[in-house]
């Protein structure tokens, strides 16, 4: 593989009819690429089918380690290359569902978010956590979990999740419309607001103390839980995947021809096409100029949740700007309005 450059980029196998097989990234092509030859070779079978069928490799040099991770996912994304397994299962996922138009909503988890109405959280990769996190949250608030259509009725005997202190019970009409709308949205807030948790985890203390010393042990326990829970709900949070970046970025990376740059827009986690642009006086303002101007209007298209194809680059600008941003500069457009992005390259730059 000598014809291969040592840069940072994106390699594809393709077979004898151009059709990309696998698509990988790596920071040096030429040592990437060469490792499936020798050194051992393939590591598994799989891999082993795959060079079996390929019959030659493209290579696509970028300046940074960013772009080619931003390249490789669209191209696995886009192309479905048969032997990319992890990065193809990302363009669905599962999302927490609370409808706010509906007079005693409940969470619900869904495969894509289709209603205007409704507050979404997610993409999650499996549905097994957002299952988990529902089942804490509808206990932390007493939310219904019954898939039924709730119509009050006083005369109705509430069913066990009452009885356990889990549910109002709003189908019995032991809390009205009002009441449990303010339950719901308490939910919600606590689903998107972090801060929220604290907050809560103060007013769950203060009522556990309180009962205590009034000896109301059984009210105490009841907060404690309540207590437990969004302790719970917390580790969960803290384990999940790095989230879609919610600022407005330019990000201005090296390109494989030193007299260039490449720019790199993000619009509220967004991550909108990649511009490259002669780095000289004169045409790097206006590039500049234009990238900040598309963020703009992009923000005011931009969606309440990302999709799950929207939310892997955007995790991995995140994840890219966490760690310091090695070999680029992100400016944020958050704080910045377009002049104050070019004075900021400009100082940068001397």
């Amino acid at each position: 593989m000598p014809d291969l450059p040592t840069s940072p980029g994106v390699y594809v196998f393709v077979d004898a009819h151009g059709h990309p097989l696998y698509v990988g990234k790596s920071v040096n092509l030429r040592r990437r690429v060469r490792g499936y030859f020798y050194s051992g070779g393939p590591s598994n079978e799989r891999l082993a089918e795959m060079l079996r069928i390929a019959r030659s490799v493209e290579a696509h040099p970028t300046g940074s380690d960013l772009e080619a991770r931003l390249v490789e996912v669209e191209r696995i994304l886009g192309q479905r290359p048969p032997y990319n397994k992890a990065l193809k299962r990302r363009d669905a996922g599962w999302y927490l569902e609370l409808r706010r138009n509906e007079p005693f909503p409940r969470l619900r988890i869904v495969r894509r978010p289709r209603r205007a109405e409704a507050r979404y959280v997610g993409p999650f990769w499996s549905r097994r956590l957002p299952d988990r996190i529902r089942r804490l949250v509808e206990k932390i608030f007493r939310l219904r979990s019954c898939a039924e259509v709730v119509r009050p009725d006083a005369d109705r005997s509430p069913c066990m999740q009452f009885d356990m202190g889990l549910c109002t019970a709003p189908c019995a009409r032991r809390v009205g419309l009002n009441g449990y709308r303010r339950q719901a949205d308490a939910a919600g807030r606590l689903l998107v607001d972090r801060d929220y948790a604290w907050e809560l985890l103060d007013r769950f203390t203060e009522a556990r103390d309180a009962a205590s010393e009034q000896l109301e042990f059984e009210r105490a326990a009841e907060a404690q839980l309540r207590l437990d829970w969004i302790e719970e709900l917390e580790e969960l949070r803290f384990s999940l995947e790095p989230e879609a970046e919610p600022h407005s970025w330019l990000i201005v990376l090296p390109d494989v021809d030193d007299t260039h740059r490449t720019l790199q827009p993000v619009a509220r986690g967004q991550v909108l096409r990649r511009y490259r642009v002669q780095w000289v006086d004169g045409a790097w303002e206006k590039a500049v100029e234009d990238a900040c101007y598309a963020v703009r209007v992009a923000e005011l298209r931009a969606p309440a949740v990302l999709s799950p194809r929207e939310s892997v680059p955007s995790a991995m600008v995140g994840r890219w700007i966490e760690e310091g941003g090695e070999g680029g500069h992100a400016i944020d457009l958050t704080r910045l309005d377009t002049a104050g992005a070019i004075d900021r390259l400009r100082r940068l730059a001397s």
